[in-house]
């Protein structure tokens, strides 16, 4: 037994040693690499900053000699540079001494004229005359004050306009040559020149300067210091332009030294690389040291490539890394051993209890109160946290409780109080939620269609249907109760048929009155004056008959109503008083200015523009952008038009009239998106403002289809349609019958207006019974054949 234990103890140790080793070796390695990769990012970035800076310095410098030749070759419009002579030397004097790199600046023009100021091995200013023939050649040697000290004239051979300078200026480019010693001075140098162009782009006069590249090579220096390397900055021809160590980049016979003329492997295995396209890996030098190179391409608008290559030391970049590895190797394997023994007792006696006060965290913010549980500890202060939370599960669910009491008591007022506007709509926002509610149910219990995947099973789930069925219509508190009531055509906040009655009435006056006096011109025809009289008075009581039933708007109106209408319309009567009298300031404001006189006669029936009532506050088109509303918006607020309102085809409400109803949901919507619903609550506007809507995007306000609306909210449209067609208070149509309500319901289905699945539903499981009994009247509830339309 002891050896078997000896024997477990001692596979566990070698267990436990050979993991410790794999792990080392694996952070070793590990640790290495990274360190490596991370600094060869590193020294990548120095390199491409470094090169950015050298670039920048050496653009900015021929930049800036670019810029003083363009106002040499630009001083004098004349295009015989020998004639300002004087003006052009000064200003060549003034920019060599504005610029110790420029070791000498010239000009030439089209006739072969040539200016030149030198600064090496003398300074000297050159000028070559060819418009006198002679061909002359005049050096004026200067001191350092520029005053001349000597002059030397020759016959010269010198033809500016032969040289590459000259040649190869293009109109508004620059010319910067390749690399090459000066003759004059056996330095590195380019040369920039700029041209003069006339109108018809011929080259009229050359300003061209030699650039020395001396102070290349300090720059060079100075950033070498940051990369701890070498830099060399050298060409495509493989012509080296300068270096941050110290050599001659002539050769004996004064040419530029070139990557293969340098004794080490180094250099001149770099070229190689190139050649390649590799820009950035490992080299030997002959005494076999590795080093890291990077090669970046200089930015230049000349079309020259020249190109920076820096070298570190391989063995500088690892050098920290390897102690920075020895002593992390030494703290992990420390760490390695002290690990398990501190582990274990933190495990037992810290972390285990932390993890279960973390669980109760975790169960409070998901209102998950049952599971909480004391945490079992010896840790006085765990222990104490343990009773304090649940404590405040405790206070946190008796708040909530009272928060969902709130809330929800807030709701039913609501919606109460918009029920108690109009006395005909009162209940609407009650009877609706419990018919969804009952329909839901139903559907929660379906396999039908899409209904299999439907399943409100949280009382928060629950919560958020009731309170969004209590909601649906909390946009009324702003519609009038004019338009929610209106029962007939001519209704405003009274019936206005007693107007057209009145009128009628005094037409019956008149003819009367009309019969009487030519009764007593021709007593003799008083049997024809009878009959003509009587076939008015009945026409008279026809016409009203026909406008008053064309006001209750119970039948669709056809086009032959109409035109009866317009007809009856048309019919003249007498008004004697001022129209204008006894009116509101906001009436005045809608009458004509025109002045009318009375006696006046007027149409029976008229659409004035005292009826149109504007807009004291233009819809606000991007809100309906920002909110997805798709309404078309009438022109006026109202229109109270006699023959307007009667024309109307179906219902007693007129285009204005069916906006402002509509413009309920809109309100709903803003309202409920405007509130901050907690995440258990966050459906209640889409589940509310969408009840409106068809499956198949005829609906309103969004014109959404039936993959955009939600289960819930299909629920609530059937839910609200079938109480609306049954509600036995709407002073504007009779409360239909069960069958009746039922058949309009099904074409609606066929129709795509409400959804197939969960209208079967409401037929099948019987809740449209269950709501009749509850809600409607017993003369309502007749017997349905269902499977009619199933």
């Amino acid at each position: 037994m002891k050896n078997k234990k000896y024997f477990f103890m001692v596979s566990i140790f070698v267990l436990f040693g050979s993991l410790t080793f794999l792990l080392s070796a694996f952070l070793i390695s590990n640790f290495y690499l990274r360190g490596l990769n991370q600094s060869y990012e590193m020294l990548e970035k120095q390199n491409s900053e470094i090169t950015n800076n050298i670039s920048i310095t050496i653009m900015r410098s021929l930049e800036s000699i670019a810029g003083q030749l363009n106002v040499l070759s630009r001083i004098t419009d004349n295009t015989n540079i020998i004639e300002n002579q004087n003006i052009i030397e000064k200003v060549m004097w003034e920019q060599l001494k504005s610029n110790e790199n420029i070791a000498s600046i010239f000009l030439a023009d089209e006739y072969g004229n040539f200016l030149q100021s030198k600064r090496e091995p003398e300074l000297a200013f050159r000028s070559i005359n060819y418009i006198d023939k002679r061909n002359l050649e005049t050096w004026y040697f200067k001191n350092t004050n520029y005053l001349t000290t000597s002059i030397q004239i020759y016959k010269s051979k010198y033809d500016a306009r032969t040289r590459e300078w000259y040649k190869a200026v293009e109109n508004s480019k620059i010319f910067w040559s390749e690399p090459y010693i000066f003759d004059s001075t056996k330095e590195l140098g380019i040369t920039i020149s700029i041209g003069d162009f006339n109108q018809y782009n011929q080259k009229i006069k050359v300003a061209a300067a030699n650039f020395t590249l001396n102070k290349i090579s300090k720059l060079l220096e100075s950033k070498a210091s940051i990369l701890n390397g070498k830099l060399i900055l050298f060409n495509q021809s493989k012509n080296i332009i300068a270096t941050s160590f110290n050599l001659d980049l002539k050769t004996k016979d004064n040419k530029l030294l070139k990557f293969e003329d340098l004794d080490s492997n180094l250099y001149s295995d770099t070229f190689k690389k190139i050649e390649k396209n590799l820009f950035t890996g490992e080299l030997k030098d002959k005494n076999g040291k590795n080093y890291i190179y990077y090669v970046s391409k200089l930015e230049k608008n000349s079309g020259q490539n020249w190109y920076i290559a820096s070298y570190v030391e391989k063995d500088f970049i690892t050098a920290d890394i390897k102690n920075t590895l020895v002593n992390s190797v030494l703290i992990s394997l420390l760490i390695i051993i002290i690990y398990f023994p501190i582990q274990y007792i933190l495990q037992k006696f810290v972390t285990k209890p932390i993890n279960e006060l973390e669980k109760l965290t975790n169960e409070i913010a998901n209102n998950r109160y049952e599971n909480i549980k004391p945490v079992k500890t010896n840790i006085y202060e765990f222990h104490n946290l343990s009773t304090s939370m649940i404590n405040m599960s405790k206070a946190i669910q008796e708040y909530e409780k009272g928060q969902i009491n709130l809330i929800d008591s807030f709701i039913k007022i609501l919606a109460e109080a918009i029920d108690s506007k109009s006395p005909y709509t009162g209940g609407h926002c009650e009877r609706v939620p419990e018919l969804a509610i009952l329909l839901a149910e139903a559907a929660n219990k379906s396999n039908c269609g899409e209904l299999i995947n439907f399943n409100l099973s949280t009382k928060e789930q629950w919560r958020e249907f009731k309170t969004a069925a209590w909601l649906h219509d909390c946009g009324k508190i702003v519609t009038p109760e004019y338009v929610v009531d209106k029962a007939t055509k001519l209704e405003t906040i009274y019936n206005r048929i007693h107007e057209i009655r009145t009128r009628f009435e005094v037409l019956h006056r008149d003819a009367s009155i009309e019969y009487y006096q030519q009764l007593l011109e021709n007593p003799d025809n008083k049997d024809k004056l009878e009959e003509k009289l009587k076939l008015y008075h009945q026409k008279l009581t026809d016409d009203f008959e026909f406008i008053a039933n064309c006001n209750i708007g119970s039948e669709f109106m056809d086009q032959s109503s109409i035109d009866r209408l317009e007809e009856i319309a048309n019919l003249k009567w007498l008004r004697n008083f001022d129209d204008r009298l006894g009116l509101s300031q906001d009436e005045l404001t809608r009458i004509d200015n025109i002045e009318t006189f009375s006696p006046v006669l007027e149409n029976l029936l008229q659409n004035k523009k005292a009826h149109i009532i504007n807009r004291l506050r233009e819809i606000d088109l991007e809100e309906y952008k920002e909110f997805a509303f798709k309404l078309d918006v009438p022109e006026y607020e109202r229109n109270l038009g006699e023959l307007y309102n009667l024309s109307i085809r179906k219902g007693t409400l007129n285009t204005e009239e069916r906006f402002k109803i509509n413009e309920h949901i809109i309100t709903t919507i803003k309202i409920l998106e405007n509130i901050p619903f907690t995440n258990n609550l966050k459906n209640v506007p889409e589940y509310a403002g969408s009840h409106h809507e068809t499956m198949i995007g005829t609906g309103y306000p969004r014109k959404l289809k039936k993959e955009n609306i939600s289960i819930p909210a299909r629920i609530m449209a059937i839910a609200d349609i079938f109480e609306a067609l049954t509600a036995a208070d709407r002073p504007y149509k009779k409360a239909k019958t069960l069958s009746e309500s039922i058949k309009i319901m099904s074409v609606m289905r066929n129709n795509e207006h409400i959804d197939k699945d969960i209208f079967e539903i409401f037929l099948t499981s019987g809740t449209y019974k269950e709501y009749a009994k509850r809600f409607l009247m017993e003369d309502q509830i007749d017997e349905v054949d269902i499977s009619k339309y199933l």
